[in-house]
């Protein structure tokens, strides 16, 4: 499967103090772009409803930050940690992350898509009621983490664990598990329908839906 990479240009303004731009991009209403945002730490700041453009945000760490409405655009976050951060409502296009920690992060209801998650820690995740189209995830863990009514789009994985995760009315069909683990997700049932698995992650699927396999 193939998603539409982040597109950013090779020069980009180095920037080490976040903060003023943040000010500037709320007093003046505009977005922060063409920048390469480095070795930030920012705490219980508020980030909300800020566009960001064509930005390399490496080695930052958003720890309980407001990040609601804010948009995602050309954007690529490199050993970034955005653990119990809030992008409630936010929107992420052509983005990557990659060997990221978001333990606890609140995606909820955002719009996501041309999404890749490499090496990255996504444990205790809230995806609910959001929209994922044309994802890669590999080598990362989701483990604990709530997918629950979710539309679900050429979703492609590798190697994740989703162990625990709860996929409550999120539709499941055509996407392939096989290479993931899966143990003790959360379903009704109906969810599965469609989905691929292994002859092994069915048997266990089914003992997870009061099935006695034997």
């Amino acid at each position: 499967m193939k998603i539409i990479e982040p597109s950013i240009i090779t020069e980009l303004d180095i920037v080490l103090d976040l903060l003023p731009l943040i000010n500037l991009s709320k007093s003046e209403d505009s977005d922060i772009y063409e920048k390469h945002i480095k070795g930030i730490t920012l705490n219980n700041e508020d980030i909300s409803k800020i566009c960001f453009k064509e930005v390399i945000f490496e080695n930052c760490k958003f720890i309980d930050c407001s990040l609601q409405k804010s948009e995602f655009i050309d954007v690529i976050f490199k050993s970034c940690d955005l653990s119990n951060s809030n992008f409630n409502d936010g929107y992420f296009n052509k983005c990557q992350f990659n060997s990221c920690k978001a333990v606890g992060a609140n995606l909820q209801n955002c719009n996501l898509k041309n999404i890749s998650i490499i090496d990255s820690n996504f444990n205790f995740v809230n995806f609910d009621t959001s929209k994922l189209n044309n994802i890669i995830i590999t080598e990362s863990e989701l483990s604990n983490a709530n997918i629950s009514e979710c539309k679900l789009s050429k979703l492609q994985l590798e190697y994740v664990n989703f162990i625990n995760t709860s996929f409550f009315k999120t539709p499941l069909k055509g996407i392939d598990f096989t290479k993931n683990q899966i143990d003790g997700i959360i379903v009704s049932g109906g969810e599965l329908k469609g989905a691929i698995v292994s002859a092994n992650q069915a048997a266990e699927l089914a003992k997870l839906l009061g099935l006695i396999v034997k």
